[in-house]
């Protein structure tokens, strides 16, 4: 894998969106020149001017924090609203708006105590209400409204303001991930999303978050100017945010529906960093002096999601662990690597990554080679013989399965698809390629049915504890972010036992079933541990690594912005 400028860091991922291709308007302060870009700045001499990112098919699901739910999503929350917890580079849990925290000897007690004189961007004071409102919101509608929002209260019996920057929060058991889980949950101001949260809470997904709609109250570094989430949505900085200043003044978050789109625009100075690029395309801006590229991170595992539920009712056969085994031994990842990544991958083996939370793996996951022939023994030995066409039967019914490709990685993942089709064909498993603009929301539609798709191509979002990698699986996420249909109770039973276990060595041992667990059952299909392809003008210094909002959203610091300056 070609090598990022710290190795460290990781890249999270997980969105799906097509865009349209607009360039950022010169009233926003990001015109379609390199000098208009480089040149605004108020009588202070310190702002830096809008910082103009651009992304290739990934973007917003939606700005609503009950609606949302991939990275992108997270990494605008991020930058818009107060965390109790942030992560430092290392992975260690640092303050953000909890300025300190402390647990009772049994570990079902945990105190915060809050920053003090932070406003939101109305005037009104963010106090331990808005955290106590936020928490005891989602527990409330964990399986209702706020199910986009449950994975990060696991646990959680309730949330109480002691006073206005004393925030109490008790545990059913004790939780070994409870920081882990509350850095990804923002902090949300009561006065405005309670009235919206009476009865089912069916008003929170009403939120439009649209400046030109209705008020957004927000408390980061920046906070919306315009949004447009199939266009450009621009962010404007927050000068009364209750942390340090960012020196941009702001930031613009454009999508392109092609890379040789964006390409363009960063080679005539419209935009000034663009990011999940075809690796491919790698070669040709190396050539330009003016441009850096490299490959940020090592860890957005590209995965084959198989629908083993029970729902299945026109495939029932993958059901049958043989039949998921066949499916994996098929998959030729090193052709993939070399062929569609241009090196940018490694072969993955887990959602796991030992490469990302080796503190909590006690031995690496081992990754899948490619054997046809015993692929094929497993499903003779089956009795799903190939028919005429070559395509085997199981029980009367064709071996053809649907196959969604999203938005979100098309370039990339339109070519893994055809080579999957090919690995499987000779397994004698045909594949039909069904392209969608998000495929998430179409498995998802019908909780804990899992019916209209057999296959698809995904990227995942983790964290920096293995909680919630581990969480997606187990049968309370049926319907919400457990994307296979997989339920098994002793998983299940070992889940629930590593998240209360304070113990870190006993901790590993549990992660270390689960993980096993998860590959002798092959509920995932890992293809590749992936890098974020990201290009810049080198006239910015500072730039985060993968060039996202937020980097890799979920393991810097909001605060990284403060880094971002032009230089030249």
């Amino acid at each position: 894998m070609k090598s990022s400028r710290k190795a460290g860091r990781r890249m999270v991922v997980f969105t799906v969106l097509a865009a349209l291709v607009l360039i950022l308007a010169a009233t926003a302060g990001c015109g379609g020149s390199s000098t208009e870009t480089s040149g605004s700045s108020d009588s202070s001499g310190g702002d830096q001017p809008v910082y103009r990112l651009g992304t290739v098919g990934m973007g917003y699901d939606s700005l609503n924090p009950f609606v949302g739910m991939y990275a992108q999503d997270y990494a605008a929350w991020m930058l818009m609203y107060p965390n109790l917890v942030q992560y430092s580079n290392e992975l260690q849990p640092q303050p953000d708006f909890a300025e300190s925290w402390s647990t009772s000897e049994d570990g079902l007690t945990w105190t915060f105590t809050l920053t003090s004189g932070a406003a939101w961007t109305d005037g009104k004071p963010i106090t331990a209400s808005d955290a106590a409102f936020t928490i005891n919101t989602v527990v409330k509608l964990q399986t209702g409204a706020a199910a986009a929002l449950s994975p990060f209260v696991p646990g959680i019996e309730t949330a109480t303001a002691v006073d206005d920057t004393t925030l109490e929060v008790k545990l059913a058991a004790p939780s070994a991930a409870l920081l882990a889980n509350l850095f990804q949950l923002p902090i949300l101001p009561e006065h405005f999303w309670a009235e919206y949260a009476k009865g089912d809470g069916a008003k929170l997904k009403t939120v439009t978050m649209d400046p030109a709609k209705e008020t957004v109250v927000a408390s980061g570094p920046f906070t919306i100017e315009k949004l447009d989430i199939k266009g450009t949505t621009i962010f404007k900085r927050v000068d009364t945010f209750y942390g340090p200043k960012p020196m941009i003044t702001g930031y613009g978050f454009q999508l392109f529906t092609n890379a040789d789109a964006a390409i363009q625009a960063l080679k005539a100075g419209e935009i000034d960093c663009v990011y999940q690029l075809p690796p491919t395309s790698s070669d040709t801006l190396k050539t330009d002096a003016n441009l850096q590229i490299e490959g940020f991170g090592g860890s957005m595992p590209e995965t084959l999601l198989v629908n083993d539920s029970e729902n299945n009712k026109k495939h029932p056969e993958l059901q049958e662990l043989g039949v998921r085994q066949a499916i994996d031994l098929a998959i030729d990842r090193t052709a993939m690597i070399d062929t569609v990544y241009n090196g940018f991958a490694v072969p993955g083996g887990s959602l796991l990554l030992p490469l990302y939370v080796p503190q909590f793996l006690s031995a690496d996951v081992p990754v899948t080679g490619r054997d046809v022939a015993k692929a094929n023994q497993l499903l003779d030995d089956l009795g799903y013989a190939k028919g005429s066409d070559g395509i085997r039967v199981a029980d009367g019914v064709e071996m053809q399965y649907t196959l969604l490709v999203g938005a979100m990685n098309r370039a990339i993942d339109s070519r893994i698809a055809d080579m999957l089709t090919q690995n499987l064909a000779e397994v004698g498993i045909g594949v039909e390629q069904k392209l969608v603009d998000n495929q998430v929301p179409l498995i998802m539609t019908q909780p804990k049915a899992y019916t209209d798709f057999d296959m698809t191509l995904i990227m995942w979002g983790l964290t920096p504890d293995p909680d919630w990698s581990t969480l997606i699986s187990t049968s309370t996420m049926l319907g919400a972010y457990n994307l296979t249909g997989y339920s098994n109770p002793e998983y299940d039973k070992l889940w629930g036992q590593q998240t209360s276990e304070m113990d870190a060595a006993k901790r590993t041992a549990i992660i270390d079933q689960l993980s096993a667990k998860l590959v002798q059952d092959v509920v995932f299909h890992p293809i590749a541990y992936t890098q974020m392809v990201t290009s810049w003008n080198k006239k910015w210094q500072g730039v985060p690594e993968g060039g996202a909002p937020f980097g890799y959203y979920s393991y810097l610091n909001k605060m990284q912005f403060n880094a971002l300056e032009v230089t030249q």
